[in-house]
């Protein structure tokens, strides 16, 4: 049976070990000591705010995963109430995918936005993986761009 749960400090080691095991299978070779900056992270964005995730359990293992970053943002006629959720790290392990784990991911991510009075949904995605998100309702943005500063 699938569970999706709000993740708590507890769960900051798991949740270090699948952004590792999700920004690998990007191609991204992360220097030693990564996995101890990010977890260092993870506890203290956790403890103030600036991190949700849900966990999708799958007969009491864990399945996948979605992150949020919540930020504020001047209000405008499409943030009335100042307030978007970046979403980082959609990821189920390979074992579980086109189960429709992601999808329940992004309704319990989506339910709660709602509810915290959230204006915008945003993330960035890979190709593949464009479909699923446009499914759910994200449509692309011709107008964002962005400047790398590292």
């Amino acid at each position: 049976m699938l569970r999706i749960r709000l993740a708590g400090l507890s769960d900051a080691g798991l949740m270090t070990d699948l952004r590792c095991t999700f920004l690998e299978e990007l191609g991204q070779r992360l220097e030693d000591g990564f996995a101890d900056h990010l977890r260092s992270w993870i506890d203290e964005a956790l403890a103030d705010g600036r991190l949700q995730v849900w966990l999708a359990e799958l007969d009491g293992r864990v399945a996948g995963c979605v992150a949020v970053n919540p930020y504020p943002r001047m209000p405008s006629a499409y943030y009335p109430r100042g307030l978007g959720w970046h979403l980082h790290n959609v990821y189920v392990k390979p074992a579980h995918r086109k189960a429709g784990i992601a999808l329940a991911l992004l309704s319990a991510v989506g339910a709660a936005a709602r509810e915290q009075g959230v204006d915008v949904l945003s993330l960035r995605t890979e190709p593949q993986a464009r479909a699923l998100y446009e499914r759910f309702g994200f449509s692309t943005a011709v107008d964002a761009m962005s400047m790398s500063l590292v």
